[in-house]
């Protein structure tokens, strides 16, 4: 199969052929602007297309095709934590979740349960951190808020040095006072 063209610009990643644009994005990837007729991808989605053969990035000005390395480094200009969030994509895809570029405060993907991706709303919010880094608790305490006021389970994608991913889910624990100290409820 072909791969689809898409233009790599300064801004964005755009797949300006409609037909093309609206297989990829019934797939799960990518924005459809306003008006319908282009489908604009986040880096991670890019990557993860050009990685599989699904499109060919050209660059708009050069007129040059883009290989995977090229693209991974003008994105991480922009964004050091792409390769990041790329290689959580890439593993949540491969094991057949549509994930789509979270809603903002800090969380990387908003994904939806297998099969369920234009029939229900997505069940997860993916927040990214590297093994080792230090996370402020206050931060993972809103971004848990803000999962709970939308009934979304929050899950922490805990990459390691090797590029190896742990998935924990993150939820809120209340203590209650007994006799003799805390303790959690049944």
């Amino acid at each position: 199969m072909e791969p689809i063209s898409a233009v790599y610009t300064s801004e964005s990643v755009a797949v300006p052929a409609l037909n093309e644009a609206n297989s990829l994005y019934q797939d799960g990837y990518g924005s459809l602007i306003p008006d319908g007729k282009l489908l604009t991808l986040q880096p991670f989605e890019t990557l993860y297309l050009v990685e599989r053969g699904r499109i060919s990035a050209v660059d708009e000005e050069s007129r040059e095709r883009l290989v995977f390395q090229e693209l991974l480094w003008r994105f991480s200009e922009g964004d050091p934590l792409t390769w990041t969030r790329y290689i959580v994509y890439r593993d949540l895809r491969t094991r057949g979740f549509v994930a789509r570029a979270g809603p903002g405060y800090g969380v990387d993907f908003l994904v939806y349960e297998r099969g369920s991706y234009g029939k229900k709303p997505p069940r997860y919010l993916v927040y990214t951190v590297w093994e080792g880094n230090q996370e402020p608790v206050d931060r993972l305490s809103s971004v848990l808020s803000k999962a709970g006021d939308s009934d979304w389970i929050l899950r922490l994608a805990v990459v390691d040095r090797r590029g190896e991913i742990v998935y924990y889910t993150l939820s809120e624990m209340s203590f209650i006072e007994a006799k003799g100290g805390l303790r959690a409820p049944p």
